[in-house]
């Protein structure tokens, strides 16, 4: 006799397809515990044969994976609020062989500022030891690989290698956070992801990060199950500024990914130089969302030839370095007030709102803040 799974609100939407399909005989899930994660319920998941991968505490999540066959008893215990598919984010930007002498559209380095003293905590492929980023100090502060369990720092995409230097650009004395929740090619779990962002939360005051990049997405259908925004606000309200890119989507109109589409974090899409005349990127994402949020908020280049790295998740590491600038000048600020300063540093391309946002950072109005 065939299963028969009921579903309510409680269950991500995803599920319901992937528990009916013949021959899934295990499926990976995340847990919304309602109140603390203890004992009592580990031993209750045990008993149906549900093996825990994390315990994400800033979020009282649990990720793991378990039978298909005892859905209906995880559904049925009290303590869960929500169960969501542990799905597959993807990076969103490409590397190429990098192209000396040409400069960038806009200024992006200051004599003034440099993000010293200030850590960038990133989130994808890892990170190669680049001579750029030793020259005068170590700035790989601290990483960790959550896809293979490496100790050494590497990266088998170039992905994050890019992101990071990308962002050293106007930020070359930023110490690097890097933790690798994306494999070679460029695809994260969630379960993944929001290890990544507890273990970034837990060094935040040990190495003073103060922004996170988020270069990432995925597409959202439903609002009810979005955990990545639900964990990238959570990083915010504990005093992470959250650098999103606004997708690679465009240029069609409600385009923008999750978590890039939360109203908390700070969402950049792309812009280049079209016969001398600044435009928005054809492919880069556009507004509004699905929360009817206006996105993005910036624009910066999203083409750097220099570093071989282009895409929204270009523009999003251009604009974590300048967030960097803002915290070197101004230490103590909240992430809501980062972000409407980077906003106030703006220059508009013309563009509709929904396109640019208010536009491009100017490096010289971070000086002058």
């Amino acid at each position: 006799m065939k299963k028969i799974f009921s579903f309510s609100k409680r269950i991500d939407p995803k599920l319901k397809n992937i528990v009916s399909v013949k021959g899934i005989k295990t499926i990976p899930v995340i847990l919304e515990i309602k109140h603390g994660i203890d004992n009592s319920l580990k031993r209750k998941l045990s008993r149906i044969g549900f093996k825990i991968k994390y315990e994400i505490n800033f979020i009282n999540h649990i990720c793991g994976s378990m039978p298909v066959r005892n859905f209906d008893s995880l559904k049925a215990l009290v303590e869960i609020n929500r169960i969501y598919y542990d799905d597959k984010a993807v990076l969103m930007g490409k590397t190429f062989a990098p192209v000396d002498g040409q400069d960038l559209p806009i200024k992006m380095k200051s004599q003034l500022l440099n993000g010293r003293d200030i850590s960038i905590g990133f989130i994808d492929t890892g990170v190669h030891p680049k001579a750029d980023f030793m020259k005068s100090r170590k700035r790989i502060l601290v990483f960790k690989d959550f896809v293979n369990g490496k100790r050494d720092t590497y990266d088998d995409s170039g992905h994050g290698t890019a992101a990071i230097a990308v962002s050293s650009i106007p930020a070359n004395e930023a110490g690097i956070v890097c933790a690798k929740a994306f494999d070679m090619c460029n695809y994260g779990f969630y379960s993944d992801i929001l290890a990544s962002m507890d273990w970034i939360l837990e060094l935040k005051d040990r190495f003073n990060i103060k922004i996170v990049v988020v270069n990432f997405g995925t597409v959202l259908h439903n609002s009810s199950h979005d955990i990545l925004s639900i964990a990238s606000e959570a990083l915010c309200k504990n005093g992470l500024m959250v650098v999103s890119c606004a997708g690679n989507l465009g240029p069609e109109s409600a385009t923008i990914t999750s978590p890039g589409h939360s109203s908390k974090l700070l969402t950049i899409g792309s812009f280049h130089m079209d016969n001398g005349k600044a435009a928005v990127s054809l492919w880069s994402s556009r507004g509004p969302t699905l929360y009817s949020t206006e996105k993005p908020d910036l624009v910066m280049p999203g083409h750097i030839p220099s570093e071989g790295f282009m895409g929204t998740a270009a523009s999003a590491s251009l604009a974590a370095g300048c967030a960097a600038m803002v915290y070197e000048k101004k230490k103590d600020i909240s992430p809501d007030d980062a972000k409407s300063l980077l906003k106030l540093c703006a220059v508009s391309l013309g563009e509709l709102k929904h396109a640019q946002g208010r536009g491009y950072i100017d490096v010289k109005k971070i000086e002058e803040i």
